[in-house]
């Protein structure tokens, strides 16, 4: 009679494989997700500092503050209205702040990227990982079945049970989750690149009053869809 293999330990390894590449790539959306919130309040204050650019004149034409400035009309007032109210220092220090906004988006940019390709490779580890263990678990099946076929039922009986239908099916879905969220993410990813790409001195308020609304609400990502992930994860 010829010997069988053992499934109990290949069924370990194959869970454990599955099991921490899931648990590998879950912990990289958790970064992704540390990272769109550092994105998100660098582009609030990338809208702060140019709204601050771009704020209007004192309407010296109002009653009200036409009487502030003629009751209290200094020299510094003065200047700052010739100016047409604003700073030159101010100044500067607004457009250092946008270009430091403008470098840290670009870098929150290129740091999503290469965690989206990170996980891209994941997705394939586990896809490859279910294709193995399908075709072992096929080939196992019909080894026992042909040793059955020479020997007694009760032995491929026995056998049939310790198959690891159940394990392939999760390991299956696991996959599934995956490739869901991989996907979400990268749609996310790509929106907000096209934001940050689009960024400039003369984007409007109302622009980036849509861009943050944007970031914030994520329109590609399923939160349902992210739950099961979470809850999914060993």
């Amino acid at each position: 009679m010829l010997d069988t293999p053992a499934m109990p330990a290949g069924d370990c390894e194959k869970e454990t494989a599955h099991k921490r590449i899931f648990k590998e790539f879950m912990a990289g959306v958790a970064r992704s997700e540390e990272l769109v919130d550092g994105g998100r309040q660098f582009l609030a204050r990338f809208q702060q500092e140019l709204d601050y650019f771009w704020r209007p004149r004192v309407p010296v034409e109002s009653d009200v503050i036409g009487e502030i400035v003629r009751s209290d009309c200094t020299d510094r007032m003065k200047s700052y209205l010739e100016s047409g109210c604003s700073l030159h220092c101010q100044s500067i220090s607004n457009l250092s702040q946008l270009h430091s906004c403008e470098a840290e988006l670009q870098g929150y940019i290129n740091k999503v990227n290469a965690l989206v390709e990170e996980l891209q490779c994941l997705v394939e580890d586990a896809y490859a990982a279910t294709l193995t263990a399908n075709l072992s678990a096929t080939k196992v099946l019909d080894y026992t079945v042909a040793d059955n076929s020479m020997n007694d039922a009760s032995h491929f009986t026995e056998e049939k049970e310790e198959q690891p239908a159940d394990q392939l099916d999760r390991d299956s879905s696991l996959v599934m989750v995956m490739i869901l969220v991989h996907n979400m993410l990268k749609l996310d990813y790509t929106m907000q690149e096209k934001i940050v790409m689009s960024l400039s001195l003369k984007s409007s308020s109302a622009e980036l009053q849509s861009y943050c609304l944007m970031w914030d609400l994520r329109p590609y990502v399923d939160g349902k869809v992210m739950d099961l992930a979470w809850k999914s994860c060993p």
